[in-house]
């Protein structure tokens, strides 16, 4: 059973009147900006198990309101503008209106790096958005769609957040037996890797949230040392030595002391 249905039979058991169409709104734009790849409104509905009817109402309506593009000649949708300006409203808007201010940083460090730059939020307490990503025009792009959103503890970025938030271990336990990994990662290894972020600073996935991926971060805190954001740096996998993505990792940790010292300095 998915984490959505679990979440909808939680509901029904206490009496929540669940109004489908709303919650097929939701899931639609969730499965779009997590794929990244436009889709035809027969494989929405019979992915997402909708009446094809409905489906195509709700994508046409969507549409519409701009949280969906529709591309006539290939009859496929994908996440509308209106999705990025609503980032707007989950984002402080200091914070906001300095990510144009951050994006020479964020090209410099693409290119310098030759990897694809990401900016991570938590989004509640079980999810993380993304932002802002930066790629370098000279390489191979690994294209991330803002909006994109992941279960809070995958990736280098979700591993950032678990320590930061100082998440109890069997909350995290719970929550990490939840997850699909692409790559088979057990438990003990995962709390490893959390605890050596103490040390180093930065935090790596290699291969598990996505496999063929390999994505190295560093938290981004405000003045009073919480952790709000996460600049993430995102590789073929097998691109670089261990020891260069120790590299990378310490160049994010300076980035995101430039990023903290932009977005949170008084």
């Amino acid at each position: 059973m998915n984490i959505q249905a679990s979440a909808a039979l939680a509901a029904a058991d206490k009496g929540i009147v669940i109004v489908k169409p709303v919650v097929y709104c939701f899931r639609i734009v969730r499965m779009l900006a997590e794929n990244k790849t436009p889709m035809r409104a027969s494989y929405i509905s019979r992915v997402l198990e909708i009446n094809p009817s409905t489906c195509f109402n709700i994508l046409r309506t969507m549409t519409l309101d701009g949280f969906l593009s529709f591309d006539s000649e290939s009859k496929t949708y994908q996440v509308g503008s209106e999705l990025e300006l609503l980032l707007q409203y989950l984002v402080p808007k200091s914070t906001f209106s300095s990510m144009e201010a951050a994006r020479p940083m964020l090209q410099k460090a693409a290119a310098t790096l030759n990897v694809t730059i990401t900016i991570w939020k938590k989004l509640g307490n079980d999810r993380i958005i993304l932002i802002c990503t930066e790629s370098n025009p000279g390489a191979i792009r690994i294209d991330m769609a803002a909006g994109q959103r992941l279960p809070h503890l995958m990736g280098a970025s979700g591993r950032l957040f678990s320590y930061y938030d100082q998440t109890e271990e069997t909350e995290l336990r719970s929550a990490f037996e939840k997850i699909r990994w692409a790559r088979k990662l057990n438990f003990t290894q995962y709390k490893q890797e959390i605890q050596q972020i103490c040390a180093r600073g930065w935090a790596i996935d290699d291969g598990y949230f996505s496999q063929g991926i390999t994505s190295v971060a560093a938290p981004v805190l405000d003045s009073e040392d919480k952790m709000i954001l996460s600049v993430s740096a995102v590789t073929f996998r097998g691109s670089y030595s261990e020891k260069h993505y120790a590299f990378i990792g310490l160049e994010l940790n300076k980035l995101a002391q430039k990023l903290s010292d932009l977005f949170f300095s008084q």
